[in-house]
């Protein structure tokens, strides 16, 4: 009796539709406060009254069909599927044989869902949902296998379906046949994996436990059954454990959560919006982070989020919808403005609420570009002179600027400002360079501002956003500066207690050299951990077996690969020097307490007469072509070694380009 009613009242519908249009026009509601009936007699429909402005008036007063705007949302309490009409403020249970499920996916032309079912270990496919009305019992139309081992999301692109499972963190790839799922890969993470989102053919994954975003460019083209590196990690600054992830092509933006503090769930919720994310995104080698201030936060106590564990974005209405498993709500926002304690305008009541997908006629499919705007270039500076050196991604030299400087040592390049920021041994203070992309070769060029004149001998800058770390030996110091586009601001003076030279950043943590030593320095949460001026005491600090002396070092977040030069005797300017490679860096230092070692067995070392190198006092490694780039003070050399993960003993560079007392390098790899 009930379906006679509904198919009734559709037929009862689409006659009264017909009979008060003159013309083929949709009208479109483009309010999602707005009461209007969504045109799916699928639910408890409530949106009748026609008192809204952006409901359109039929003749005699009464509603029109209005915007199709559907919210399909999971659950781990009892696997049933939730659909919410936004604009018509219905909902639809479908009783699923699935008691808990994580990852839900809605093709519209198909009249299709997906879920990832977590009881049942499989993808699930459920046909004509449209026919269905609230609390019917659907049975899938067809499954996958039983190969997950604890799905968490659902990334698809066209017929591929990928599943981030974070059981041993894997994608699973399947491939869609219309009548079932056909394993294709089983790709092992080297990361914590939850959300998943496809940008084109670039697919984007939260890195879990932490407030890291990686990226792997033209994912389904290179995808293969083994452990799948990153083509980038960067980290969103402000952000203390991500889950949710969505894109938008349409708007250019992409949304993530952060269920901040795991053992509360909650009260300390919130997400993130990136508007043209594109562009801020490219801009970002690996490792680097975005600002906050290029981004809108929304979190506090009106917000009822506690562990948003996934998002969805309609850019119709630039509303943003999350499934909070910690309150158990599925709660919308719609006037987000510059964020903050923002009240949600949607909020229904659903236990264990899960992956939450948003579907309609303008947004579907709208999953934007893949990234193409992908350089790679080796900066180099030169205490003979104080020039800049740039060289392309095969180590060829492309174009040398000549700076205010007349010695140089620490340089980086912003893309955010297009600039470079060089540490000048003969000024003692940090320059700013801007525009730097318009200079031409051979051009002179003065800074469009400095620092204050305080540094003793600086050998090496690291910097995290807007915070420069500048390592000055004489005294053995960090200097750390705050700059914002037009000057250097000194905030922290730190005193190392050893002999200071290279550094890097690993996240948020510092890596120092122990100049005078083969021995690493750790500081966890440097930019936070430290504030008061003064001797500081790193978190840990073990020895690398195989150096005799070390200056250069340099991390990649996106490869997990350190690498350490080993000048050797320091009266042996010219033929004693190599660089060691550590792969699978991260866990390997966890597992070493203060004071320990780090084995010449876990490492892989270069040197010998070949490869010219005798003082390497800086180095840079390229996680794309996995290649080691060398500043060779000793030899005037900057030098590049190839197939760097599998070289091992006296192996000749690849390229060598001569640059008298070539100092620092730095390696911009977006």
């Amino acid at each position: 009796m009930k379906k006679s009613i509904f198919y009734l009242a559709i037929l009862i519908g689409a006659l009264f539709i017909a009979s008060c249009s003159d013309d083929d026009d949709a009208i479109v509601d483009m309010n999602p406060d707005a009461t209007c009936d969504d045109g799916v007699m699928n639910g408890d429909e409530t949106g009748i009254d026609c008192g809204g402005s952006m409901c359109e008036p039929c003749g005699d007063g009464m509603t029109v069909l209005g915007r199709r705007t559907d919210l399909f949302v999971t659950n781990n309490e009892n696997g049933n599927i939730s659909r919410y009409s936004v604009t018509g403020d219905s909902l639809v249970t479908y009783m699923t044989t699935t008691t808990a499920a994580e990852g839900i996916y809605y093709d519209a032309t198909a009249d299709m869902v997906y879920q990832a079912s977590r009881s049942d270990l499989q993808l699930e496919a459920f046909a004509d949902i449209n026919t269905l009305i609230d609390g019917d019992a659907i049975t899938s139309s067809f499954t996958g296998a039983a190969d997950l081992e604890s799905p968490r999301e659902l990334a698809v692109s066209g017929s591929s379906f990928v599943v981030a499972d974070n059981g041993s963190n894997k994608f699973f790839v399947y491939e869609n046949t219309g009548s079932g799922f056909t394993l294709m890969n089983t790709v092992e993470v080297p990361f914590p994996v939850w959300g998943i989102t496809f940008k084109g053919d670039d697919l984007y994954a939260v890195v879990d436990t932490t407030g890291d975003l990686a990226v792997y460019y033209d994912f389904l083209s290179n995808v293969n059954s083994a452990i799948l590196r990153p083509s980038k990690r960067v980290t969103i600054e402000g952000i203390v454990r991500t889950h949710g992830i969505t894109y938008d092509g349409t708007d250019d933006v992409m949304v993530l959560t952060d269920i901040g503090d795991a053992t509360d769930a909650n009260t300390d919720g919130g997400f993130h919006v990136i508007s043209e994310f594109s562009s801020k995104f490219d801009a970002l080698s690996d490792g680097e982070l975005l600002p906050i201030g290029m981004q809108v936060r929304v979190a506090g106590s009106s917000t009822l989020l506690g562990n948003p564990i996934d998002v969805a974005y309609d850019s119709e209405t630039d509303a943003v919808y999350v499934s909070e498993i910690g309150n158990g709500k599925v709660l919308g926002f719609t006037s987000i403005g510059s964020g903050g304690d923002v009240s949600p305008s949607f909020n229904k009541d659903l236990a264990m609420a899960s992956s939450i997908y948003f579907s309609s006629d303008e947004t579907d499919g709208n999953t934007g570009d893949s990234s193409d705007a992908r350089a790679t270039r080796l900066y180099a500076t030169s205490t003979a002179n104080g020039d800049v050196s740039i060289y392309d991604g095969s180590g060829m030299l492309t174009k040398t600027v000549a700076t205010g400087s007349d010695a140089t040592e620490g340089i980086y390049y912003d893309a955010f400002n297009d600039a470079i920021i060089q540490a000048s041994r003969s000024g003692l203070a940090l320059e700013f360079y801007g525009s730097f992309s318009a200079v031409t070769d051979l051009a002179n060029i003065a800074a469009d501002f400095s620092g204050s004149a305080e540094l003793a001998s600086p050998r090496e800058i690291a910097v995290f956003g807007n915070k420069v770390v500048v390592s000055s030996n004489s005294e053995n110091k960090f200097y750390v500066y705050e700059y914002n586009g037009s000057s250097f601001s000194l905030l922290n003076t730190f005193d190392a207690g050893f002999n200071t030279w290279g550094i890097t950043f690993m996240g948020n943590s510092l890596l120092a050299v122990v100049d005078n030593t083969s021995d690493l320095a750790v500081y966890d949460n440097f930019l936070t951990a430290f504030s008061a001026d003064g001797a500081i005491t790193p978190t840990k600090r073990i020895t690398v077996d195989g150096i005799v002396r070390t200056h250069g070092i340099d991390y990649s977040e996106a490869d997990d690969v350190l690498v350490m030069t080993d000048i050797g005797d320091a009266a042996d300017a010219n033929t004693d020097g190599g660089f060691q490679v550590t792969q699978d860096f991260a866990a390997k230092l966890a597992a070493i307490n203060d004071g320990g070692s780090l084995a010449l067995s876990e490492q892989t070392r270069v040197a010998g007469s070949l490869t010219e190198m005798g003082n390497p006092i800086d180095v840079a490694y390229d996680h794309k072509t996995k290649t080691v780039f060398i500043a060779e003070i000793g030899n005037g050399k900057v030098l590049s070694f190839s197939d760097a993960l599998n070289a091992s003993g006296n192996v000749a560079p690849a390229v060598s380009n001569d640059l008298a007392s070539a100092a620092s390098i730095y390696l911009y790899n977006n």
